[in-house]
């Protein structure tokens, strides 16, 4: 959606959130050093780290807080139980819709065989989860900088890291974007407000194009019907908002559901687990204590 891909949706539209622009890493700008690299550094709420590529590879995941990450073909909600794949130049950029703690797992040409050629949102287990904390706790900030004494022990956990990661199971969390105008007008409007009732019979109307070429566009460009698309939206606004400490019901009401129960049967179906489990996970996953220190 090119300069409208910073309308994620919130409480409050982002163009009202006071988004603040900040740089790529540094260790995205310097290149590589070594041919896994980890790096931490932490979002504010709002803060949008500008498109760019690399000739890298990159995993990019939050340890604590949700991520928005974009890309030309769609965009992912990201909490703390997944992380997302981007393949060697391919454009993207980062905005955190909370607090954020960020791990980002740069690889190289010889380390990316096993990941899939697109972009791709993985699930982190808990173990994976407890082996990017020890290696936080290893890194030394933005640089992505080891102790000497550790080097070779940081580096060999980088790797099972890795390995874990090429073995991750996919998760549908995307949202794909497609490329008529007339459905960009449609997607557009339920970016703004999720909630949306009208179905491709009352959108015909006004973009000017039957509901079955509508529905066969969809199809075409984004991989899912209209409803499919819709729920996966719903899906990443409730992420969000669970994540942010909203209950259930509100956030179900919020999404235009009847009631808490139909809320939660789609969250079941996409999801594999209820929202109270869901919330419960989020309660008890370990919290990454980021340790300052100076760059050498």
């Amino acid at each position: 959606m090119g300069d409208n891909t910073l309308n994620q949706v919130t409480d409050t539209p982002l163009s009202q959130q006071h988004i603040t622009q900040v740089a790529p890493s540094r260790l995205a700008a310097a290149g590589l050093s070594a041919s896994i690299m980890l790096l931490k550094r932490a979002l504010k709420p709002f803060e949008h780290v500008q498109r760019h590529s690399h000739s890298w590879g990159q995993v990019i995941y939050a340890s604590q807080g949700v991520l928005s990450v974009i890309t030309p073909a769609g965009r992912y909600i990201v909490p703390p139980e997944q992380a997302v794949w981007v393949p060697p130049f391919v454009e993207h950029e980062v905005i955190a819709l909370s607090q954020v703690q960020l791990s980002s797992l740069y690889l190289d040409d010889t380390q990316i065989g096993g990941f899939p050629p697109d972009c791709t949102c993985l699930s982190v287990k808990p173990v994976l989860q407890l082996l990017l904390q020890e290696a936080n706790a290893l890194v030394k900030s933005e640089a992505g900088l080891i102790d000497p004494d550790f080097k070779d022990s940081v580096m060999r956990l980088l790797m099972v890291i890795r390995d874990f990661m090429v073995l991750a199971p996919k998760v549908a969390l995307d949202l794909p974007y497609p490329r008529d105008k007339k459905l960009l007008r449609i997607t557009e409007a339920l970016l703004a407000d999720p909630s949306e009732q009208r179905t491709l019979v009352d959108w015909q109307r006004e973009v000017g194009a039957s509901a079955r070429t509508l529905a066969r566009l969809f199809k075409q460009q984004t991989g899912l019907t209209y409803s499919q698309w819709l729920q996966r939206l719903r899906l990443q606004v409730a992420i969000q908002m669970l994540s942010r400490g909203e209950s259930v019901l509100t956030t179900a009401l919020s999404l235009g559901y009847a009631s808490g129960s139909a809320f939660g049967y789609m969250f079941r179906q996409l999801m594999g687990v209820a929202p109270s489990q869901y919330l419960l996970v989020q309660s008890t996953l370990p919290k990454v204590q980021c340790q300052k220190y100076k760059d050498k």
